[in-house]
């Protein structure tokens, strides 16, 4: 019976019961109990052996290892912070030689462009000296032919005309020599994104024009080089330009987009620093296969570093699929993910469209690390 049952009788509310049942249905319950907690007990030894093997991971030390005759003996074993480390080290290790190279290599620039800028200025002195030298000369013949007499005077007219003939070349000698002059003694030096060293005013960036053939390519060079609309016909190799925009210099290489001439686009890919694919916006039939030839040009090891300005062309055209088609029917979200790129909308024989794709290029240059220390 129950306690109270057995002390003060039955009370009210209270079913009369053995002690015993109570006591095996406690049992039951701790024994289930004790039976979930096991397995619980299993998962946190469990978590601590893994935890303390993670550790000792990450620490490394001594180990007692077999060699290949079957002998143990310890050894250090570099735990997982130790190669980190160590991949740290050889990473700036490399780095630091890397960019000792390209310092000597920015050093050589340097000193030849003072060697030659030195080397012209010192003949413009030498020039401007020997003119000066001349005129001097002239200038004490024609003293003393004034304090000569009237007689001495009429006799070297003839000889003042030679005089005045030679001071009118020295003159002339000294107008062009001074339109030349470099009297600016700054040495404007900026570096790319992959620290290669540019001297001067303007910074040289080297372009590769691909894409199918009758996209455009050639129309769009000669209106960025000349300004003007110019019939052109398929170009067998290549064409190359310079187009200043800016404070930059394009190089532009125009290489035929024959499906012969294809193979040959590699030989272009190297120290290229922007890609423009140009593509048909009236030939919806052929975006298939210009998707084919952009997605290879974009595993292209000479061309991972390279920006991608896409050149919707002949947008004028009635015809014309819209940016957003063209965008995705060549994928280029998914494909250019990682990528610096912009798509363009263009007409090649108004010039619509294309000075903004160079901007966008020049952005691009600035915002890839372009340093002026001039």
């Amino acid at each position: 019976m129950c306690f109270v049952c057995r002390e003060y009788g039955k009370h009210k509310g209270h079913k009369h019961t053995l002690i015993e049942q109570e006591a095996e249905t406690t049992r039951t319950a701790i024994i289930d109990m004790v039976q979930r907690v096991r397995p619980f007990i299993d998962e946190i030894s469990d978590a601590a052996r893994r935890l303390s093997e993670v550790i000792h991971q990450i620490e490394g030390g001594m180990r007692v290892v077999e060699d290949l005759d079957g002998i143990a003996e310890p050894r250090h074993i570099p735990g997982t912070a130790e190669m980190a480390r160590s991949k740290v080290q050889h990473y700036f290790r490399e780095l630091h030689e890397t960019l000792q190279r390209q310092k000597e290599v920015a050093m050589s620039v340097i000193d030849a462009h003072v060697r030659e800028r030195l080397y012209m200025l010192r003949q413009q002195q030498e020039d401007i000296t020997v003119t000066m030298s001349n005129v001097s000369t002239m200038c004490l013949d024609c003293e003393r032919k004034l304090q000569q007499d009237d007689a001495r005077v009429l006799q070297g007219k003839q000889e003042l005309t030679i005089l005045h003939e030679t001071l009118q070349n020295q003159q002339q000698h000294f107008t062009e020599l001074s339109e030349h002059l470099q009297l600016d003694a700054a040495i404007p030096v900026t570096f790319t994104k992959d620290n290669r060293v540019h001297i001067g005013p303007k910074m040289e960036m080297r372009v590769v024009v691909l894409g199918l053939d009758n996209a455009g390519k050639s129309t769009i060079l000669v209106k960025l080089k000349q300004n003007e609309f110019i019939p052109t016909i398929p170009t067998i190799g290549f064409n190359v330009e310079t187009v200043e925009y800016k404070n930059l210099v394009f190089t532009i290489w125009d290489v035929g987009g024959d499906p012969k001439l294809r193979p040959l686009w590699k030989h272009y890919y190297l120290n290229t620093q922007a890609l423009i694919f140009v593509v048909d916006s009236t030939d919806g039939d052929r975006l298939e296969e210009a998707y084919d030839e952009l997605a290879g040009l974009i595993t292209e090891k000479q061309l991972k570093d390279a920006m991608l300005l896409v050149f919707a062309n002949k947008q004028d055209s009635s015809q014309a699929l819209s940016i957003d088609t063209i965008t995705e029917r060549l994928s280029l979200h998914k494909l250019l993910v990682g990528r610096s790129w912009c798509i363009q909308p263009c007409d090649a024989q108004s010039g619509a469209g294309l000075w903004e794709g160079l901007e966008w290029l020049s952005r691009q240059l600035v915002a890839a690390g372009v340093i002026d220390l001039a």
